[in-house]
């Protein structure tokens, strides 16, 4: 291709040209001026083109490339793949062959939508195992209990084996749901074994209420920024999400009473414990006035409590789903974050009439989450396993939060500013002088170190001076040299805006 229909810089554009020009490829796809398959322009003939460095076309390039956009191949070219993951040897071939044949056209907005390209993107970033990375929302592999969880499948086999390895109940292993039941119980929840149901990770528990709940069109009220996978979900189904602005204490009340005038919502998705990506955690007053407030709107509440057990200082406020008496919450949770993320094991608490439905639904999913998983882990837990565990890697990830808080005082320039949170895998980073995070990300990639851009997790793209920092699956030596790299490449980038050099950057906008 010799050139890119339609694709321009405004020099007067506050956006970075970098930015433009990677925006401009995705409209140019969005719109169908190119197609799935189709080479781009060398980045030195595009700079010509457009007037610019060659090195800031690279570096659109790259960002497209980290989001699943495009791929390069040696000696061929760099091409347009049209979705978020990138494609295999021989599949530029075969992805231009599908566009002749009318595949381009024939995808539902379920798996074309821009949210799904934005959660694929994160994930493949998330589970690369290259250099230093602190994208990932994830546990440390080498704390992993591996030989106890083996133990437990190993008995439950020689116990049970033809029954966990058969279909089990769709809702779940009734021993485990019993077992959460009893946890809830003491955690001051009202609820019986009716009201749970067991899913494949919290991803599916969001998919499962989500699709029980909403129709295409209806109107979703979550805190800006939120979680990546939520938004994806919602945007697959064809939800209408608005954002509500925060302070650091969650969803300003103002502002979540007018919008719940405003579009008189089905429901509203929540972190309140350890919020992804802000780290924020509401307190018991603030969970009690948004409960109010949704109470008075008729609107149902999804509390996501990724993060459950993972607090390692400070008392935990009450759930949601315990003030509430499990009447108009949903409760949702996980293993994947304090045990394993290969278990796949994550549930649902609603009330049964919603119950009952999610099971139809995950019984046309799936059929149900594996028996043999299930059953182990009740063991691990009957064994006192998972306790032994929560202590040790609570320990853990304070040691290397204390150790990410130190080298970020130590490296990083005056005017960064980071949380200090009480628990969970990550901490959020505001960017001095409107820097923005994105061109950040692909410098710093260069040099062997990930981390998630904070644009990601807004709904609209706002956030491009914030970054998201997994310190629990980085050992603290790794953080340290990490943590400098970063802190090279921001002084660097200041310099340069100092002097008035670079490219332009948008304005720095809070989000605490």
């Amino acid at each position: 291709m010799a050139r890119i229909p339609g694709l321009s810089i405004d020099p007067a554009s506050d956006a970075p040209v970098y930015r433009q020009i990677a925006d401009g490829i995705r409209a140019a796809l969005d719109e169908g001026r190119v197609r799935p398959g189709d080479r781009l322009p060398p980045t030195r003939a595009l700079a010509r083109q457009l007037g610019v460095n060659r090195n800031t076309v690279v570096a659109a390039y790259d960002l497209l490339a980290g989001e699943g956009v495009i791929r390069s191949r040696t000696g061929q070219g760099t091409f347009l793949t049209g979705g978020a993951e990138p494609l295999d040897p021989g599949a530029v071939e075969a992805g231009a062959a599908a566009a002749e044949e009318g595949w381009s056209g024939s995808f539902s907005r379920a798996v074309d939508g821009p949210g799904v390209e934005r959660l694929m993107s994160v994930y493949r970033v998330a589970i690369s195992n290259r250099g230093i990375s602190f994208a990932g929302s994830y546990p440390a592999g080498e704390l992993l209990p591996i030989d106890d969880f083996r133990g437990a499948i190993d008995d439950v086999l020689a116990e049970r084996g033809p029954e966990v390895l058969a279909y089990g109940p769709t809702a779940g292993d009734p021993g485990l749901r019993e077992a959460l039941v009893a946890t809830m119980r003491r955690n001051g929840s009202t609820l019986a074994a009716d009201n749970v149901v067991i899913t494949n990770g919290a991803q599916q528990a969001l998919s499962l209420v989500f699709r029980t709940l909403l129709d295409p069109g209806d109107e979703v009220l979550v805190e800006d920024p939120t979680y990546t996978g939520a938004l994806s979900v919602l945007g697959s189904l064809g939800a209408r999400v608005v954002g509500v602005p925060a302070d650091d204490e969650g969803p300003r009340p103002d502002a979540l009473a007018a919008a719940l005038e405003r579009h008189r919502p089905r429901l509203m998705y929540l972190q309140p414990t350890f919020h992804n990506p802000t780290t924020r955690v509401m307190p018991e007053a603030r969970r009690r006035e948004v409960l109010a407030l949704a109470a008075r709107h008729h609107c149902a509440v999804v509390e996501d409590d990724w993060a459950a057990d993972l607090r390692f200082e400070g008392e935990a406020p009450p759930t949601l789903h315990a003030l509430d008496g499990g009447r108009h919450v949903l409760y949702l949770s996980t293993f994947s974050k304090k045990l394993m993320p290969g278990l796949r094991i994550g549930w649902i608490a609603a009330p049964f009439e919603v119950a009952r439905r999610v099971v139809a639904l995950k019984q046309i999913a799936d059929c149900g989450t594996s028996p043999l998983l299930q059953a182990a882990l009740v063991r691990f837990m009957e064994r006192g396993s998972l306790d032994r565990h929560l202590d040790r890697i609570r320990a853990a990830y304070r040691e290397r939060r204390d150790a990410m808080l130190r080298s970020l005082g130590r490296h990083l320039p005056e005017g960064v500013r980071f949380t200090r949170p009480a628990g969970g895998l990550f901490l959020w980073v505001t960017l001095p002088g409107g820097l923005d995070s994105g061109e950040l990300f692909v410098a710093a990639r260069q040099r062997g170190v990930l981390f998630s851009r904070g644009a990601l997790f807004h709904i609209d793209g706002r956030g491009v001076d914030t970054m998201r920092m997994t310190y629990a699956s980085a050992a603290p030596d790794r953080i340290d040299e990490g943590v400098r790299v970063l802190g090279e490449l921001v002084r660097e980038r200041l310099a340069d805006a100092g002097r008035g050099g670079g490219e332009r950057v948008m304005e720095s906008v809070p989000v605490l």
